[in-house]
Protein backbone atom coordinates (compact mmCIF):
# COMPACT_ATOMS: atom_id res chain seq x y z
CA UNK A 1 0.00 0.00 0.00
CA UNK A 2 1.36 3.40 -1.01
CA UNK A 3 1.32 6.34 1.38
CA UNK A 4 0.94 8.84 -1.46
CA UNK A 5 -1.41 7.03 -3.85
CA UNK A 6 -4.93 6.10 -2.75
CA UNK A 7 -6.23 2.56 -2.93
CA UNK A 8 -9.93 3.25 -2.38
CA UNK A 9 -11.75 1.93 -5.47
CA UNK A 10 -14.18 4.85 -5.76
CA UNK A 11 -11.37 7.41 -5.56
CA UNK A 12 -9.46 5.67 -8.34
CA UNK A 13 -12.62 5.31 -10.43
CA UNK A 14 -13.36 9.03 -10.09
CA UNK A 15 -9.80 9.92 -11.10
CA UNK A 16 -10.15 7.99 -14.35
CA UNK A 17 -13.71 9.03 -15.21
CA UNK A 18 -13.16 12.71 -14.42
CA UNK A 19 -9.96 12.77 -16.46
CA UNK A 20 -11.82 11.38 -19.46
CA UNK A 21 -14.41 14.15 -19.19
CA UNK A 22 -11.75 16.86 -18.93
CA UNK A 23 -9.89 15.39 -21.91
CA UNK A 24 -12.91 15.11 -24.20
CA UNK A 25 -15.38 17.85 -23.31
CA UNK A 26 -15.15 20.92 -25.57
CA UNK A 27 -16.11 23.20 -22.70
CA UNK A 28 -13.16 22.14 -20.54
CA UNK A 29 -10.62 24.45 -22.24
CA UNK A 30 -13.14 27.28 -22.14
CA UNK A 31 -13.32 27.00 -18.35
CA UNK A 32 -9.58 27.57 -18.11
CA UNK A 33 -7.47 27.22 -21.21
CA UNK A 34 -4.29 27.48 -19.12
CA UNK A 35 -5.19 24.71 -16.69
CA UNK A 36 -6.54 22.52 -19.49
CA UNK A 37 -3.48 22.91 -21.70
CA UNK A 38 -1.04 22.15 -18.90
CA UNK A 39 -2.97 19.08 -17.85
CA UNK A 40 -3.58 17.76 -21.36
CA UNK A 41 -0.60 15.32 -21.49
CA UNK A 42 -1.88 13.67 -18.31
CA UNK A 43 -5.55 13.46 -19.29
CA UNK A 44 -4.71 12.22 -22.79
CA UNK A 45 -2.63 9.45 -21.23
CA UNK A 46 -5.77 8.31 -19.38
CA UNK A 47 -7.71 8.24 -22.66
CA UNK A 48 -4.98 6.11 -24.24
CA UNK A 49 -4.79 3.81 -21.22
CA UNK A 50 -8.53 3.15 -21.05
CA UNK A 51 -8.53 2.20 -24.72
CA UNK A 52 -5.78 -0.33 -24.01
CA UNK A 53 -7.31 -1.87 -20.89
CA UNK A 54 -8.06 -5.59 -21.13
CA UNK A 55 -11.71 -5.26 -20.14
CA UNK A 56 -14.09 -4.95 -23.08
CA UNK A 57 -16.98 -3.60 -20.99
CA UNK A 58 -14.87 -0.83 -19.49
CA UNK A 59 -13.61 0.09 -22.96
CA UNK A 60 -17.19 0.24 -24.24
CA UNK A 61 -18.43 2.36 -21.34
CA UNK A 62 -15.43 4.67 -21.61
CA UNK A 63 -16.13 5.31 -25.29
CA UNK A 64 -19.75 6.06 -24.44
CA UNK A 65 -18.66 8.69 -21.90
CA UNK A 66 -16.06 10.17 -24.25
CA UNK A 67 -18.81 10.56 -26.85
CA UNK A 68 -21.27 12.18 -24.41
CA UNK A 69 -19.50 13.80 -21.47
CA UNK A 70 -22.70 15.55 -20.34
CA UNK A 71 -24.56 12.29 -19.66
CA UNK A 72 -24.78 11.41 -15.93
CA UNK A 73 -25.93 7.88 -16.73
CA UNK A 74 -22.90 7.25 -18.94
CA UNK A 75 -20.63 8.61 -16.22
CA UNK A 76 -22.28 6.54 -13.49
CA UNK A 77 -22.13 3.33 -15.53
CA UNK A 78 -18.42 3.72 -16.19
CA UNK A 79 -17.77 4.74 -12.59
CA UNK A 80 -19.46 1.57 -11.30
CA UNK A 81 -17.46 -0.62 -13.66
CA UNK A 82 -14.20 1.10 -12.73
CA UNK A 83 -14.97 0.79 -9.02
CA UNK A 84 -15.49 -2.95 -9.39
CA UNK A 85 -12.31 -3.22 -11.44
CA UNK A 86 -10.29 -1.31 -8.84
CA UNK A 87 -11.53 -3.60 -6.05
CA UNK A 88 -10.24 -6.74 -7.79
CA UNK A 89 -6.65 -7.89 -8.29
CA UNK A 90 -5.46 -5.77 -11.23
CA UNK A 91 -3.99 -6.88 -14.51
CA UNK A 92 -1.06 -4.90 -15.89
CA UNK A 93 -3.30 -2.78 -18.12
CA UNK A 94 -5.74 -2.09 -15.28
CA UNK A 95 -2.91 -1.10 -12.95
CA UNK A 96 -1.55 1.20 -15.65
CA UNK A 97 -4.99 2.77 -16.15
CA UNK A 98 -5.43 3.67 -12.50
CA UNK A 99 -1.84 4.87 -12.25
CA UNK A 100 -2.43 7.23 -15.17
CA UNK A 101 -5.75 8.30 -13.67
CA UNK A 102 -4.22 9.25 -10.34
CA UNK A 103 -1.26 10.91 -12.06
CA UNK A 104 -3.71 13.08 -14.01
CA UNK A 105 -5.70 13.85 -10.88
CA UNK A 106 -2.48 14.87 -9.12
CA UNK A 107 -1.09 17.08 -11.89
CA UNK A 108 -4.10 18.67 -13.57
CA UNK A 109 -5.63 21.79 -12.03
CA UNK A 110 -8.89 21.25 -13.89
CA UNK A 111 -11.35 18.73 -12.47
CA UNK A 112 -14.92 17.79 -13.30
CA UNK A 113 -18.24 17.55 -11.50
CA UNK A 114 -21.27 15.90 -13.09
CA UNK A 115 -24.23 15.73 -10.74
CA UNK A 116 -26.37 12.61 -10.82
CA UNK A 117 -29.51 14.70 -11.46
CA UNK A 118 -27.99 17.04 -14.03
CA UNK A 119 -30.34 17.66 -16.93
CA UNK A 120 -33.36 15.94 -15.39
CA UNK A 121 -35.26 19.21 -14.95
CA UNK A 122 -34.12 21.59 -17.68
CA UNK A 123 -34.65 25.27 -16.95
CA UNK A 124 -35.74 27.23 -20.01
CA UNK A 125 -35.24 30.72 -18.65
CA UNK A 126 -32.69 33.09 -17.11
CA UNK A 127 -30.64 33.27 -20.30
CA UNK A 128 -30.80 37.08 -20.45
CA UNK A 129 -30.49 40.01 -18.09
CA UNK A 130 -33.99 41.09 -19.10
CA UNK A 131 -35.40 37.97 -17.46
CA UNK A 132 -33.44 38.70 -14.29
CA UNK A 133 -35.03 42.14 -14.10
CA UNK A 134 -38.33 40.43 -13.32
CA UNK A 135 -36.93 39.40 -9.93
CA UNK A 136 -37.58 41.77 -7.02
CA UNK A 137 -34.44 43.73 -6.08
CA UNK A 138 -34.62 42.69 -2.43
CA UNK A 139 -34.37 44.76 0.75
CA UNK A 140 -32.69 48.16 0.37
CA UNK A 141 -29.44 49.00 2.16
CA UNK A 142 -29.27 50.73 5.50
CA UNK A 143 -27.32 53.76 6.64
CA UNK A 144 -23.86 53.77 4.98
CA UNK A 145 -22.31 54.91 8.26
CA UNK A 146 -23.28 51.59 9.87
CA UNK A 147 -21.79 49.34 7.18
CA UNK A 148 -18.65 47.53 8.34
CA UNK A 149 -18.35 45.45 5.16
CA UNK A 150 -17.96 46.69 1.60
CA UNK A 151 -18.44 44.29 -1.31
CA UNK A 152 -16.80 45.74 -4.44
CA UNK A 153 -17.82 44.28 -7.79
CA UNK A 154 -15.75 45.55 -10.76
CA UNK A 155 -17.67 45.32 -14.01
CA UNK A 156 -17.77 45.79 -17.75
CA UNK A 157 -19.86 44.06 -20.39
CA UNK A 158 -19.63 44.85 -24.08
CA UNK A 159 -20.66 41.39 -25.26
CA UNK A 160 -23.50 41.19 -27.79
CA UNK A 161 -25.71 38.98 -25.61
CA UNK A 162 -24.83 40.80 -22.35
CA UNK A 163 -24.13 37.52 -20.56
CA UNK A 164 -21.95 39.24 -18.00
CA UNK A 165 -24.76 41.66 -17.16
CA UNK A 166 -27.09 38.70 -16.62
CA UNK A 167 -24.52 37.23 -14.25
CA UNK A 168 -24.06 40.52 -12.43
CA UNK A 169 -27.78 40.88 -11.75
CA UNK A 170 -27.90 37.32 -10.40
CA UNK A 171 -24.86 38.04 -8.24
CA UNK A 172 -26.42 41.23 -6.87
CA UNK A 173 -29.76 39.53 -6.22
CA UNK A 174 -27.99 36.79 -4.25
CA UNK A 175 -26.22 39.47 -2.20
CA UNK A 176 -29.56 41.07 -1.35
CA UNK A 177 -30.76 37.70 0.00
CA UNK A 178 -28.35 37.23 2.90
CA UNK A 179 -28.62 36.09 6.51
CA UNK A 180 -26.32 38.95 7.61
CA UNK A 181 -28.03 42.08 8.95
CA UNK A 182 -28.76 44.32 5.98
CA UNK A 183 -27.17 47.42 7.49
CA UNK A 184 -23.87 45.61 8.16
CA UNK A 185 -22.77 45.49 4.52
CA UNK A 186 -23.00 47.45 1.29
CA UNK A 187 -22.50 46.35 -2.30
CA UNK A 188 -20.80 48.73 -4.72
CA UNK A 189 -20.59 48.09 -8.47
CA UNK A 190 -17.85 49.94 -10.35
CA UNK A 191 -18.54 50.02 -14.08
CA UNK A 192 -15.36 50.92 -15.98
CA UNK A 193 -16.30 51.79 -19.55
CA UNK A 194 -16.53 54.69 -21.97
CA UNK A 195 -20.11 55.30 -20.86
CA UNK A 196 -22.41 54.19 -18.03
CA UNK A 197 -23.63 51.46 -20.34
CA UNK A 198 -25.54 49.41 -17.78
CA UNK A 199 -26.35 51.97 -15.10
CA UNK A 200 -30.13 51.87 -15.39
CA UNK A 201 -30.15 48.08 -15.19
CA UNK A 202 -27.70 47.84 -12.30
CA UNK A 203 -28.83 50.60 -9.95
CA UNK A 204 -32.01 48.94 -8.60
CA UNK A 205 -29.97 45.90 -7.50
CA UNK A 206 -26.76 47.55 -6.25
CA UNK A 207 -26.53 49.54 -3.04
CA UNK A 208 -24.17 51.94 -4.76
CA UNK A 209 -23.14 52.39 -8.38
CA UNK A 210 -20.10 54.21 -9.69
CA UNK A 211 -19.20 54.75 -13.32
CA UNK A 212 -15.60 55.60 -14.21
CA UNK A 213 -14.33 56.34 -17.69
CA UNK A 214 -12.07 53.67 -19.17
CA UNK A 215 -11.50 52.91 -22.84
CA UNK A 216 -9.40 50.08 -24.20
CA UNK A 217 -8.78 46.99 -22.11
CA UNK A 218 -10.68 46.45 -18.89
CA UNK A 219 -8.64 47.25 -15.78
CA UNK A 220 -10.02 45.23 -12.89
CA UNK A 221 -7.33 46.33 -10.45
CA UNK A 222 -8.00 50.02 -10.94
CA UNK A 223 -11.77 49.52 -10.78
CA UNK A 224 -11.43 47.71 -7.45
CA UNK A 225 -9.16 50.42 -6.06
CA UNK A 226 -11.62 53.08 -7.20
CA UNK A 227 -14.40 51.30 -5.35
CA UNK A 228 -12.47 50.91 -2.11
CA UNK A 229 -11.24 54.49 -1.81
CA UNK A 230 -14.41 56.16 -3.11
CA UNK A 231 -17.03 54.13 -1.25
CA UNK A 232 -19.76 55.98 0.68
CA UNK A 233 -18.86 54.05 3.84
CA UNK A 234 -15.77 53.50 5.96
CA UNK A 235 -15.59 49.70 6.09
CA UNK A 236 -13.45 47.54 8.32
CA UNK A 237 -13.52 44.73 5.75
CA UNK A 238 -13.62 44.65 1.95
CA UNK A 239 -14.78 41.76 -0.23
CA UNK A 240 -13.51 41.87 -3.82
CA UNK A 241 -16.06 39.84 -5.74
CA UNK A 242 -16.31 38.87 -9.40
CA UNK A 243 -19.64 39.65 -11.03
CA UNK A 244 -20.04 35.99 -12.05
CA UNK A 245 -20.30 34.60 -8.51
CA UNK A 246 -23.66 33.34 -7.26
CA UNK A 247 -23.50 33.66 -3.47
CA UNK A 248 -25.28 31.39 -1.01
CA UNK A 249 -27.41 32.95 1.73
CA UNK A 250 -24.76 32.75 4.47
CA UNK A 251 -21.97 34.07 2.25
CA UNK A 252 -21.58 37.47 3.93
CA UNK A 253 -22.15 36.35 7.53
CA UNK A 254 -19.86 33.32 7.29
CA UNK A 255 -16.94 35.25 5.84
CA UNK A 256 -17.42 38.25 8.12
CA UNK A 257 -17.27 36.07 11.24
CA UNK A 258 -13.85 34.82 10.21
CA UNK A 259 -12.41 38.24 11.00
CA UNK A 260 -13.23 37.64 14.67
CA UNK A 261 -10.22 35.32 14.89
CA UNK A 262 -7.10 37.05 16.25
CA UNK A 263 -4.55 37.95 13.61
CA UNK A 264 -6.91 37.55 10.65
CA UNK A 265 -6.11 40.05 7.90
CA UNK A 266 -7.68 38.42 4.87
CA UNK A 267 -8.64 35.21 3.16
CA UNK A 268 -9.77 33.42 0.05
CA UNK A 269 -13.17 31.95 0.84
CA UNK A 270 -12.67 28.89 -1.37
CA UNK A 271 -10.15 26.35 -2.58
CA UNK A 272 -11.88 25.24 -5.77
CA UNK A 273 -14.09 27.24 -8.13
CA UNK A 274 -16.95 25.51 -9.93
CA UNK A 275 -17.32 26.88 -13.46
CA UNK A 276 -20.91 26.05 -14.33
CA UNK A 277 -22.10 25.39 -17.85
CA UNK A 278 -25.00 27.36 -19.31
CA UNK A 279 -27.67 24.86 -18.28
CA UNK A 280 -26.34 24.59 -14.73
CA UNK A 281 -26.17 28.37 -14.48
CA UNK A 282 -29.84 28.63 -15.38
CA UNK A 283 -30.72 25.96 -12.82
CA UNK A 284 -28.61 27.64 -10.12
CA UNK A 285 -30.33 30.99 -10.73
CA UNK A 286 -33.72 29.29 -10.69
CA UNK A 287 -33.11 27.45 -7.42
CA UNK A 288 -31.22 30.17 -5.56
CA UNK A 289 -33.19 33.24 -6.65
CA UNK A 290 -36.55 32.30 -8.15
CA UNK A 291 -37.23 29.52 -5.63
CA UNK A 292 -35.44 31.28 -2.78
CA UNK A 293 -33.22 28.39 -1.69
CA UNK A 294 -30.36 29.16 0.67
CA UNK A 295 -27.95 27.27 -1.57
CA UNK A 296 -27.89 25.28 -4.79
CA UNK A 297 -28.10 21.49 -4.97
CA UNK A 298 -24.79 20.24 -6.47
CA UNK A 299 -26.45 17.04 -7.71
CA UNK A 300 -28.18 19.11 -10.38
CA UNK A 301 -25.05 20.88 -11.57
CA UNK A 302 -22.36 20.25 -14.14
CA UNK A 303 -19.10 22.13 -13.70
CA UNK A 304 -15.43 22.14 -14.43
CA UNK A 305 -13.55 22.59 -11.19
CA UNK A 306 -10.63 25.01 -11.11
CA UNK A 307 -8.26 23.96 -8.36
CA UNK A 308 -6.81 26.72 -6.18
CA UNK A 309 -7.34 29.67 -8.53
CA UNK A 310 -6.63 33.13 -7.10
CA UNK A 311 -9.07 36.02 -7.04
CA UNK A 312 -12.79 35.78 -7.82
CA UNK A 313 -13.65 36.20 -4.12
CA UNK A 314 -11.14 37.78 -1.75
CA UNK A 315 -11.86 39.15 1.72
CA UNK A 316 -9.39 41.62 3.27
CA UNK A 317 -9.20 44.13 6.06
CA UNK A 318 -9.23 47.61 4.59
CA UNK A 319 -6.04 48.41 6.50
CA UNK A 320 -4.26 45.42 4.91
CA UNK A 321 -5.55 46.41 1.46
CA UNK A 322 -4.29 49.98 1.78
CA UNK A 323 -0.99 48.89 3.32
CA UNK A 324 -0.02 47.20 0.04
CA UNK A 325 -1.46 49.97 -2.17
CA UNK A 326 -4.42 47.86 -3.20
CA UNK A 327 -4.38 46.00 -6.48
CA UNK A 328 -1.68 46.65 -9.09
CA UNK A 329 -3.18 49.16 -11.53
CA UNK A 330 -0.60 48.32 -14.21
CA UNK A 331 -2.48 45.09 -15.01
CA UNK A 332 -4.95 45.43 -17.87
CA UNK A 333 -7.08 42.85 -19.60
CA UNK A 334 -7.62 39.55 -17.84
CA UNK A 335 -4.60 37.72 -16.51
CA UNK A 336 -2.24 37.92 -13.56
CA UNK A 337 -3.76 40.67 -11.43
CA UNK A 338 -5.42 38.26 -9.00
CA UNK A 339 -2.24 36.21 -8.61
CA UNK A 340 -0.20 39.31 -7.88
CA UNK A 341 -2.67 40.61 -5.30
CA UNK A 342 -2.81 37.25 -3.52
CA UNK A 343 0.99 37.01 -3.51
CA UNK A 344 1.33 40.47 -1.98
CA UNK A 345 -1.40 39.83 0.58
CA UNK A 346 0.25 36.56 1.56
CA UNK A 347 3.66 38.23 1.84
CA UNK A 348 2.49 41.20 3.88
CA UNK A 349 -0.43 39.81 5.90
CA UNK A 350 -1.77 36.76 7.67
CA UNK A 351 -3.72 35.43 4.69
CA UNK A 352 -5.93 32.35 5.03
CA UNK A 353 -7.94 30.15 2.69
CA UNK A 354 -11.12 28.19 3.28
CA UNK A 355 -13.08 25.54 1.43
CA UNK A 356 -16.48 27.13 0.87
CA UNK A 357 -18.47 26.38 -2.28
CA UNK A 358 -17.94 28.95 -5.04
CA UNK A 359 -20.27 28.88 -8.04
CA UNK A 360 -19.07 30.76 -11.10
CA UNK A 361 -21.84 31.38 -13.61
CA UNK A 362 -21.22 30.68 -17.25
CA UNK A 363 -19.93 33.18 -19.77
CA UNK A 364 -17.71 32.77 -22.84
CA UNK A 365 -14.02 32.87 -21.99
CA UNK A 366 -12.50 36.35 -21.82
CA UNK A 367 -8.89 35.43 -20.98
CA UNK A 368 -6.43 37.29 -23.20
CA UNK A 369 -3.00 36.41 -24.55
CA UNK A 370 -0.54 38.32 -26.64
CA UNK A 371 -0.03 37.15 -30.19
CA UNK A 372 3.18 35.40 -29.09
CA UNK A 373 1.20 33.26 -26.65
CA UNK A 374 2.39 35.03 -23.51
CA UNK A 375 0.03 36.34 -20.87
CA UNK A 376 -0.97 39.89 -21.65
CA UNK A 377 0.64 41.11 -18.42
CA UNK A 378 3.70 38.85 -18.53
CA UNK A 379 5.99 41.89 -18.68
CA UNK A 380 4.92 43.07 -15.20
CA UNK A 381 7.14 41.58 -12.47
CA UNK A 382 5.12 40.12 -9.62
CA UNK A 383 5.32 41.69 -6.16
CA UNK A 384 6.65 45.02 -7.48
CA UNK A 385 3.62 47.33 -7.16
CA UNK A 386 4.41 50.59 -5.43
CA UNK A 387 1.86 53.28 -6.19
CA UNK A 388 3.51 56.58 -7.16
CA UNK A 389 0.22 58.48 -6.97
CA UNK A 390 -2.90 57.87 -4.85
CA UNK A 391 -4.62 54.64 -5.87
CA UNK A 392 -8.16 54.50 -7.21
CA UNK A 393 -8.18 57.89 -8.93
CA UNK A 394 -11.54 57.94 -10.78
CA UNK A 395 -10.16 60.36 -13.38
CA UNK A 396 -7.00 58.44 -14.16
CA UNK A 397 -8.10 57.51 -17.68
CA UNK A 398 -10.40 60.43 -18.48
CA UNK A 399 -7.93 62.44 -20.56
CA UNK A 400 -6.14 59.49 -22.08
CA UNK A 401 -2.86 60.55 -20.49
CA UNK A 402 -2.28 57.34 -18.54
CA UNK A 403 -0.01 55.11 -20.65
CA UNK A 404 -1.28 51.67 -21.59
CA UNK A 405 0.55 48.87 -19.85
CA UNK A 406 0.57 46.87 -23.08
CA UNK A 407 -0.33 48.26 -26.50
CA UNK A 408 0.37 45.30 -28.77
CA UNK A 409 -1.99 42.82 -30.37
CA UNK A 410 -4.14 40.71 -28.06
CA UNK A 411 -6.37 37.74 -28.80
CA UNK A 412 -8.63 35.49 -26.81
CA UNK A 413 -6.58 32.80 -25.12
CA UNK A 414 -8.80 30.06 -26.54
CA UNK A 415 -7.96 31.29 -30.05
CA UNK A 416 -4.21 31.46 -29.51
CA UNK A 417 -3.84 28.10 -27.77
CA UNK A 418 -6.22 26.11 -29.96
CA UNK A 419 -5.34 27.76 -33.26
CA UNK A 420 -8.85 29.14 -33.82
CA UNK A 421 -8.83 32.37 -35.80
CA UNK A 422 -12.52 33.16 -36.11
Amino acid sequence: MSLVQPSHPQTLASAVADSLVVAADPQAPESSIFYWERGRPYTQAVVDAVRDVDDAEVRRLAEALLADTRNPQAYAALHRALTALAAAPPSDTVAALFAHGWRAESNCRLGSHLGALYGTRPVRCWASFEELRALPPGPPPGDPARAQILVVVPFRDRTPDRTRLRNLLACLASLRDQSAPRDEYRVLVVEADTEPRSQQVIEPYADDYLWVHKDGLFNKSWAVNVGVVNAPCDPEVVCILDADVLADRDFVARNARRFNRPGTMGHLSYRDMWCLDAESTAHAIEQRLAQGSAQVDPDRLRAFVLRRPPGCCVWVRTSAFLRIDGMDERFEGWGGEDNDFSYRMDTNSAFDSYDDPLLHMYHPSSALLRADGELINAHIPALTWRAETPIGDPKRFVDGDAPASYSGEVRLATQVMTGITE
